[in-house]
């Protein structure tokens, strides 16, 4: 469907009139919401009413353009023009879509389609309201702008012009913070209404104040620093400072009145963090054919570490005292992100003169961007260690066994590892699970050995285990260790074989059986043989007994044997850890000399002990102690003076281990100048229980019995 341009331009305009039409009427009335409400809540008060008020006038104005339609273009064309003969409808419609008479009538009004172009079908303008609305708008603006406030005082604009005087002290009409970080931060500008702010150490903070009227002089007061001069530009007054440290603040100006303690805390820069990504421990051993060495560093700040590193590289060869080191360092250039950076380099084991029990000691040395004094920190040390015996003749490599330092397992982790292991029976079969269940054997023969030396027990001949036998005690003759339920006695090697404990002599003249009897052979020391109780010391024997059974199924390849022996002997150790008492080593008594000119007399003066004294609270202490007493809301607590200089005195000498000296000073500064400020008296009684140190508790003596509880005590003795 068609229509014709010149006619359709009439809606256009007609639609366009009745939108200017309601903006005229109702702009007005947007214009006194926006004043009542820059009145009543300042600009943004202004901003809401404007903006809600632009809405609801504009969908006024599209509701209103609505009726504006084809349909009325129709008719005010039939009702205009009596030479279309109520036939405008026939324009609209599609040519193709008539035919006949339609179609001829059709052609006839196409004809006279310029009379209707030069024809004006807007609708009239609102001139009366407008006015009206105009008018009442200039009037209530006014008297919204020109009516006083609760303080008497006149617009922000007219109090700037007019100086300040004895009548009109200058008053602190805004102020904002413009924080300039450092450049190594990275961190952009910011700024700020509040005048408490928490910056990056070492940014420059911008102070812009304004006042009405304006002062003589106005300035910054800090006080424990040099005081910031603030320079007047126009109406508004600038200074900046260097923040390094937190500090207290305030704003002064001539004639300005007290203003608050406002706070500056200074960030510190962290240093950065270095982290050991592979290998996963501190300590790693060498592998059979190894020929290079990739650690993997991982370095994090909170403002980005320089991109090139140094590695320490430490090389020592030799064994006991006949140790000789190699040290060097190489550059490093690290990969990622600044504030997380990896650094890694594969070295070569042979150039770097590694050799059979020699150690490579590797440390990252990483830097952060802080400017001027950067931070510098060494990660941890990552060594990788050569055994002596790792290269072994030929044919003894099953003999050969990775020594490392005496690291001991725990039971409990001899149990998670002997479980894990069962775990992996599936993909870990034949020697490889039996050289595995025999390392777990290796950590239970080196745990075993360090309870047995609790018992008085000495190191076996291989150096692999230690015995478990309860040697003699001092209430005990001497006895083997039974088999426990589990394992029938298992032929275990004995911390001393061969050696005859009998009365009489026994074996050859020489012997060395012989020889130790002769000179009485103690295997302990009597004192600590009766360390613990007889209890105690047969369940650490039952301990040590199920560890040698679960070390020789470990041994044996054989884990889920070992496992039950493994369980008792924890729960024996748990016994035995928790003893309720030991005997410790016979000493003399050293009890008070008898005084036998006083034996059968009676007399008590002097054998009861004294009343213990109170420990009185230090002086330092002391001086807060009152002012948290003075603050307390009673009746009379008014009355009692604050020692204010004192107490401030007193945070400035014990500020390092008050949780937050800054706040408790400037909350003493607020009520030496508020004091009928209750809140302000209720958050320095606050501050103050938290910075007082607490008493150490001492023992307090029961009160004096009466005349009664007297006589009752007198009959006892």
């Amino acid at each position: 469907m068609t229509a014709v341009p010149a006619l359709t331009g009439h809606q256009t305009a007609a639609r366009l009139r009745a939108n200017l039409d309601t903006v005229a009427l109702g702009l007005p009335a947007v214009l006194v919401a926006a004043a009542l409400g820059w009145r009543l809540l300042g600009t943004t008060g202004a901003v809401v009413a404007a903006v809600l008020g632009l809405a609801a006038l504009a969908a006024v104005s599209v509701w209103r353009a609505r009726r504006y339609d084809r349909r009325w273009l129709i008719g005010a064309l039939d009702a205009r023009i009596p030479r279309f003969e109520d036939s405008t409808a026939l324009l609209f419609r599609d040519r193709a879509s008539v035919s006949g008479l339609t179609a001829l009538q059709r052609d006839r009004l196409e004809s006279r389609v310029h009379e209707a172009a030069a024809m004006d079908l807007r609708p009239g303008w609102s001139g009366r309201p407008i006015a009206i609305a105009w008018g009442a708008a200039v009037v209530l603006i006014a008297a919204i702008l020109l009516w006083p406030t609760s303080n008497g005082a006149d617009s922000q604009t007219a109090a700037a012009a007019r100086p300040a005087t004895a009548a009109h002290p200058p008053v602190l009409t805004g102020a904002r913070l413009r924080i300039i970080p450092p450049a190594y931060t990275g961190l952009p500008v910011r700024e700020q209404t509040a005048l408490d702010a928490r910056v990056p150490e070492g940014s420059r903070v911008e102070w812009m104040i304004d006042f009405a009227p304006q002062p003589s002089t106005a300035g910054l007061e800090f006080p424990e620093n040099s005081p910031v001069s603030l320079v007047r530009d126009g109406t508004r007054w600038t200074g900046a400072r260097i923040v390094d440290r937190p500090m207290l603040y305030r704003i002064e100006a001539a004639g300005l009145a007290q203003q608050r303690l406002n706070r500056l805390d200074a960030v510190a820069d962290a240093e950065p963090v270095v982290r050991l990504v592979d290998p996963e421990s501190q300590l790693v051993q060498l592998t059979p054919g190894q020929t290079t060495w990739t650690p993997v560093f991982e370095a994090s700040d909170d403002y980005g570490v320089i991109e090139t590193a140094t590695l320490k590289i430490t090389v020592t060869k030799g064994d006991g005292e006949n140790i000789t080191f190699e040290q060097r360092t190489m550059p490093l250039r690290g990969q990622g992100s600044s504030k997380r950076m990896r650094f890694s380099t594969t070295l070569n084991l042979a150039r770097e003169g590694m050799a059979a029990g020699s150690d490579l000691i590797v440390q990252l040395v990483v830097t952060d961007n802080r400017n001027p004094e950067r931070h510098t920190v060494e990660g941890p040390s990552v060594i990788l260690r050569w055994p002596a015996n790792l290269e072994m003749a030929e044919g003894l490599d099953g003999m050969a066994m990775r020594v490392l330092p005496a690291y001991f397992a725990s039971q409990r982790q001899i149990i998670i590892n002997a479980e894990a292991l069962i775990a992996r029976r599936r993909t870990l079969t034949g020697d490889p699970f039996i050289d595995a269940s025999n390392v777990i054997g290796e950590e239970q023969a080196a745990l075993r050995l360090r309870y047995g030396q609790f018992m008085g027990e000495e190191a076996e001949g291989g150096g692999s285990g230690g015995g478990s036998i309860a040697l003699p005690t001092a209430d005990e003759p001497a006895r083997p260790a039974l088999p426990t339920a589990d394992a029938p006695a298992p032929a275990r090697p004995a911390a001393h074989e061969g050696e005859a404990h009998a009365d009489t002599p026994g074996g050859a003249m020489g012997s060395e059986v012989d020889v130790l009897h002769e000179f009485g052979h103690a295997h302990d020391d009597r004192d600590v043989a009766t360390l613990f109780e007889p209890r105690t010391r047969g369940a650490l024997a039952r301990a040590l007994d199920a560890m040698w059974a679960s070390e020789r199924e470990l041994r044996q390849g054989r884990p889920e044997q070992a496992l039950p022996h493994a369980h008792e002997a924890l729960e024996l150790l748990k016994e035995a850890q928790q003893a309720t008492r030991i005997f410790l080593r016979r000493v003399g008594s050293d009890l008070p000399p008898v005084d036998f000119a006083r034996r059968l007399t009676g007399e008590r003066e002097g054998i009861v002990a004294r009343d213990p004294e109170r420990p009185e609270r230090p002086a330092a202490d002391a001086v807060a102690a009152d002012a948290w007493r003075a603050l307390e809301e009673r009746p009379g607590a008014s009355s009692t003076p604050l020692a204010l200089g004192a107490l401030d005195a007193w945070v400035r000498q014990n500020g390092g281990r008050i949780p937050d000296p800054l706040a408790l000073r400037a909350a003493i500064d607020t009520v030496r100048n508020e004091p009928a400020c209750l809140d302000c008296r209720r958050r320095l009684r606050a501050l103050l229980w938290t910075a007082l140190q607490r008493p150490a508790p001492a023992p307090g003596r029961r009160d004096a019995p009466g005349q009664r509880g007297q006589r009752y005590l007198d009959a006892l003795r």
